[in-house]
């Protein structure tokens, strides 16, 4: 059983995914906010920190999302 920490608030977890169990709904809230976000607003994109005062979002999660598997094409964008 591999321990590891979660990124969002620190905890230890044993679980499957990114962050701990208490913190997979707002990871998942805030990673659709963002995913629609992007889709919606692709051309007028010139940063993480236009994201971030825009969703509320912090620039931490967001460049966090940017590693999550899936999410490839997203970090083009930033590039």
């Amino acid at each position: 059983m591999e321990v590891k920490r979660c990124s969002r608030c620190g905890a230890f977890y044993t679980n499957q995914g990114y962050v701990c169990s208490k913190c997979t709904s707002k990871d998942n809230l805030e990673l659709s906010q963002f995913k629609n976000f992007v889709e919606e607003n692709c051309v007028e994109i010139s940063s993480l920190s236009q994201i971030a005062s825009e969703t509320g979002i912090s620039e931490k999660n967001l460049n966090r999302f940017l590693d999550y598997d899936g999410l490839e094409g997203y970090k083009k964008l930033f590039k």
